[in-house]
């Protein structure tokens, strides 16, 4: 039986490989599988992570009555009363 290999060929055009491609090389040679491992496994436990959340963000919107507040329009014609006491003052 072989042993599953895992093989990366980065895209360098792609920035997205380019940087994956630069933080592989930093790692020492020993530990470029585990680190691979780690990072697929991570990306898979925050999807699942996310799709967790939007899940009950969704069902807490749909249980709560969500209304804009009515804002009193404030009336154009009132005289400030720092302008009425100063009219008083004179």
């Amino acid at each position: 039986m072989k042993r599953p290999q895992y093989v990366f060929r980065p895209n360098l055009n792609d920035p997205q490989h380019r940087r994956a491609w630069a933080l592989l090389q930093q790692m020492p040679p020993a530990k470029r599988k585990e680190f691979l491992v780690q990072s697929i496994l991570a990306a898979e436990q925050t999807n699942r992570l996310e799709k967790s959340i939007r899940k009950v963000v969704r069902e807490e919107l749909q249980a709560v009555n969500i209304t804009a507040p009515i804002l009193s329009q404030p009336q154009e014609d009132i005289i400030p009363d720092s302008a009425l006491d100063f009219l008083s003052t004179l």
